[in-house]
């Protein structure tokens, strides 16, 4: 399946064997107003990347290794992931991929395959029924394009070859040197000594006792921050189910406010339903062996996945 490319429009790589699903994300990016090219196998997709024309890649991870294959397999997704991040890795300003690679699975719920994504170069991933994404995939599309920098096509030329990191042939602007984030000296560290239903937190060692609820609203916002250091994260993926205003996040800040310096905000809100921790609160130590003691399951597994991506970072 080839669409007929328009050069005004953003391109995405969908890399999928199933022709209905490739079909029903082509649907989708038409209706956003973007094109796409498809593979079905990783041997196509790597042709489509060496070419590079297109703005960001859609991968699903069980793929054929070629057109005589007769099993799809997760390692050939995996594999085709490492070589496009291999042959792009470049980030920008932001510490955000210049090309952003969007994984897709139908078993992205379990913990090790998200896990494998990031570790491999992935920027989000997509759960299969397309459905199921929260928040919904035109979202994920849309914010992949504004953390690379490709708000606008006409810029995209240039943003691959800063992928590649070779000067670019279509702009004559430099490469920019990453810039070193400034930060303060606040620190937020979690000790993770229980008592009751209280886990123990501190910023600049001063400790409070968060119950449940808030400490995993707390991990899930930390576990954005591990995964990309921007660490915007859609209330939805932090347990919301309110269409207005977030009350967990207004309790958080609650606790943790008497600790921060001129009482201060933990949090920043972009107004478009994401949160983050503020940029200038440092994520310090976790005592990631006292949160396995946890008797929330979730917290277990957060501080499990935080600890994989600090590893791998």
């Amino acid at each position: 399946m080839v669409s007929n490319r328009a050069k005004n429009k953003h391109v995405a790589l969908i890399v999928e064997d199933d022709l209905n699903l490739a079909e029903a994300l082509g649907d989708l990016l038409k209706s956003l107003g973007h094109d796409f090219i498809h593979a079905e196998t990783q041997e196509e997709g790597l042709r489509l990347m060496e070419e590079g024309q297109f703005c960001f890649a859609i991968l699903d991870l069980q793929i054929k290794v070629d057109a005589d294959a007769i099993y799809p397999m997760v390692e050939a997704g995996a594999q085709l992931q490492r070589q496009i991040r291999d042959r792009y890795p470049h980030r920008n300003d932001n510490d955000q991929h210049h090309l952003q690679i969007l994984a897709m699975s139908g078993h992205a719920k379990e913990m090790f395959n998200v896990i494998g994504m990031l570790q491999n170069g992935a920027d989000d991933f997509i759960l299969k029924p397309l459905g199921e994404n929260n928040p919904p995939l035109h979202i994920k599309i849309q914010e992949c394009l504004v953390k690379s920098g490709r708000e606008n096509h006409a810029d995209c030329a240039h943003i691959m070859e800063l992928a590649r990191g070779k000067p670019s042939r279509s702009n004559s602007r430099p490469v920019a040197p990453k810039r070193k984030t400034e930060r303060s000296d606040i620190s937020l560290t979690i000790p993770g000594q229980i008592e009751g239903k209280r886990t123990e937190v501190a910023i600049n060692g001063v400790s409070q006792h968060l119950p449940d609820a808030q400490l995993l609203l707390l991990m899930r916002m930390v576990a954005g921050r591990a995964q990309d250091d921007s660490g915007w994260v859609h209330k939805q993926d932090l347990g919301s189910r309110d269409a207005d205003g977030f009350k967990g996040m207004s309790n958080l800040n609650s606790s943790l406010k008497p600790l921060l310096p001129g009482g201060m905000s933990f949090y920043e809100n972009d107004k478009m339903g994401s949160y983050r921790i503020k940029p200038e609160i440092i994520i310090g130590e976790i005592d990631h062996t006292q949160l396995a003691l946890h008797s929330q399951r979730e917290i277990r597994q957060l501080s499990a996945i935080i600890q994989k991506m600090r590893l791998a970072a």
